[in-house]
């Protein structure tokens, strides 16, 4: 089985399914635009032609982009999984080298779509889930996280979050942890960090 086969199976098998939860587009990228929520479902070919990554993203449309690549705020259509802030895979069963296998026979391949379907029931959903209404969902991912068990990256997106909420001194608290787990070199994100509180 090939890419372009694979891609057919799971258009007729698993984008129906997200199509009936409000994602849109056509191709390998599906969005669900909820407000300033973004959510970016991407199907990406593996190295070697033999299998793809489900790769699921979130975003607010205030964030600016991951990747230093601009998203015009009137677009947010043409955001890619890769500008998102919250990132994560649809991974195959333990055991799978690299990303969904397409099989090499046409049950292989159904099979293997008919799994992904029953994955999106479960880690699919959650992931959403957890990114799925603004404010509310923000509210409790910054009530539940702790400044200083998070990567200093992920501290300015929640900082900035934070701002945006008008919870300025959790943003503080972030920045601060930011700042302070940054690795020296990293001039940009701490002056990404610094600048938060002044937006």
């Amino acid at each position: 089985m090939n890419r372009t086969t694979f891609l057919k199976l799971l258009t007729h098998h698993l984008f129906p399914v997200l199509k009936a939860e409000g994602f849109q587009g056509s191709g390998q990228t599906l969005r669900r635009i909820d407000g300033p929520v973004i959510h970016v479902f991407n199907v990406q070919g593996a190295s070697g032609g033999k299998a793809c990554y489900l790769n699921l993203g979130a975003h607010l449309d205030f964030l600016p982009p991951e990747g230093g690549t601009p998203v015009a705020p009137e677009a947010p259509e043409a955001l890619e999984e890769s500008h998102c802030v919250f990132r994560d895979r649809l991974d195959p069963p333990p055991g799978a080298a690299f990303g969904w296998a397409y099989g090499e026979t046409k049950e292989q391949a159904e099979e293997n779509v008919e799994f992904i379907v029953s994955e999106w029931e479960g880690p699919g959903r959650a992931f959403f889930a957890r990114h799925g209404s603004y404010p509310q969902s923000f509210e409790q991912m910054l009530r539940e996280t702790d400044p200083h068990q998070i990567h200093a990256r992920n501290a300015l997106h929640l900082a900035r979050i934070a701002v945006h909420l008008g919870d300025r001194a959790r943003a503080q608290a972030l920045v601060e942890a930011g700042l302070a787990r940054a690795p020296e070199r990293a001039t940009a994100l701490k002056t990404d960090l610094a600048n938060v509180l002044s937006a």
